[in-house]
């Protein structure tokens, strides 16, 4: 009787072999639940990411566009006897990725007692990414000093990874249409700069779909100030 009731107060191989079974199974269910989890947080993290850099290169084109300005976009002698452009708004179409070059009061100074002032030259384009050929980044150049070269110089930045398309549309008060090119140093439009700029850029959405984002912004300065300013001497 007593060896029986040792035999009836433990347990057999087989039964903690099925109750490891059932736990494996278990913690299995657990951990997938767990790791779908993580996977959905870090979808919706970098979905939330990308969104949010388009946001803030949408919102940075339109604010520096809509302090760009022109002082005079002529070929004006210097005293070295060198001919220069002073100041330049350009938009370039090349057929997906447009480029444009315009001067702005957007420069935003971050270090103390720097040479700098709010005047600068930005230039947006596109860019292959150098660690993946089939992609394309939106570029921000800035050269902090305005000089005679228009379109040279300055710092790259990112502003957008891997965009599809990048196109700039300028409002002609002439001829009351969107036009898509424009040059201040040309005689057909010298000394002007559209009264609006519409931007859109495309990017592909997580699920390979191309979704446009469109903005509109004024120019408020579309007149040049060498109307109501002259250069010091």
């Amino acid at each position: 009787m007593r060896a029986l009731r040792d035999r009836r107060g433990g347990f057999t191989l087989l039964e903690i072999m099925i109750a490891i079974a059932i736990l494996g199974i278990v913690m299995s269910l657990i951990y997938g639940s767990f790791a779908r989890t993580f996977e959905v947080r870090d979808f919706v993290s970098r979905v939330q990411e990308r969104y949010h850099s388009v946001r803030v290169a949408m919102e940075r084109m339109a604010r520096e566009l809509s302090m760009a300005f022109i002082y005079d976009c002529r070929e004006l002698d210097t005293p070295t006897g060198e001919r220069h452009f002073w100041t330049t708004f350009k938009v370039v179409p090349r057929g997906k990725m447009d480029e444009i070059t315009f001067c702005s009061f957007a420069h935003l100074r971050l270090f103390r007692d720097v040479d700098e002032s709010d005047q600068s030259e930005i230039s947006y384009y596109s860019q292959e990414d150098p660690e993946d050929a089939s992609k394309n980044n939106l570029i921000r150049r800035e050269k902090t000093r305005i000089d005679g070269r228009p379109g040279e110089g300055g710092e790259e930045m990112v502003l957008c990874p891997d965009i599809e398309s990048l196109n700039f549309e300028l409002w002609d008060e002439v001829d009351q249409d969107w036009v898509e090119e424009w040059d201040c140093s040309q005689m057909e439009r010298q000394n002007q700069l559209p009264r609006m700029v519409r931007i859109t850029m495309t990017v592909v959405d997580e699920h390979g779909e191309e979704i446009p984002f469109t903005t509109t912004t004024r120019i408020f300065t579309n007149k040049p100030l060498a109307n109501w300013l002259k250069p010091s001497q």
